[in-house]
């Protein structure tokens, strides 16, 4: 997805509402990827590559993709589905 849809106009400017973070559960070092993959599976409770989430401002799920490239037009209706938090 960094390599195809991510790179969409309209992917990049959905992507300025959010924070992103980033979890490398098949990082090269064993110790970063087992790290990792624990912090996922406490998380949420599975280990996918690649896996996406978006969470709200209070940290619940609000969308998800995993296992699967999505196309462009997809991902972004999944982007815009999540809520707006109004700044003061």
């Amino acid at each position: 997805m960094e390599s195809g849809t991510f790179l969409d106009d309209r992917i990049q400017n959905e992507f300025k509402r959010f924070v992103e973070i980033r979890i490398h559960t098949d990082h090269p070092k064993p110790e970063f990827a087992y790290r990792g993959k624990k912090l996922q599976r406490e998380r949420f409770k599975l280990v996918a590559a690649p896996y996406y989430a978006v969470l709200d401002s209070s940290g619940k799920k609000v969308y998800w993709s995993q296992g699967a490239v999505m196309n462009a037009d997809d991902f972004l209706e999944g982007l815009r589905s999540a809520p707006t938090t109004k700044q003061p």
